[in-house]
């Protein structure tokens, strides 16, 4: 069996982590150029801080970007009413107890520094 640095010290694991992070965002119709290289190493750095199934966290994160970058009405027209709400119970989670540092607020704030996001979330949050 042949190892590369890469696999020595992570570089696999992150590469398949961001190559799904990637997947999901294209299949949740964000279009790539909102997500720049320093976005997706802060959510995979994010994702790890977290521990657990870093997929599953990288999915995850992907649908509230996803949520953040569309809006509530094309997130509802596209997937449905259902999906809009988990999304929005989820972003409104953080709103409504003024979350700083959790993963999912700071995955908020990266979208609203990137200027990425849709009118609706902007109108709902403010950057400090």
């Amino acid at each position: 069996m042949v190892f590369g640095l890469s696999d020595i010290f992570g570089g696999s694991q992150r590469r398949s982590a961001l190559q799904l992070f990637d997947r999901t965002l294209v299949e949740l119709e964000v279009n790539p150029k909102y997500i720049d290289d320093g976005m997706r190493y802060a959510v995979y750095k994010w994702a790890l801080e977290m521990g657990g199934d870093i997929d599953r966290t990288m999915r995850d994160a992907a649908a509230l970007i996803s949520f953040c970058v569309l809006g509530a009405p094309e997130t509802e027209a596209m997937w449905g009413p259902a999906v809009r709400e988990a999304r929005q119970a989820r972003f409104d989670h953080v709103i409504a107890n003024g979350e700083d540092e959790t993963f999912d607020a700071r995955i908020i704030k990266l979208v609203l520094a990137k200027d990425a996001a849709a009118s609706d979330i902007r109108a709902r949050v403010a950057l400090e």
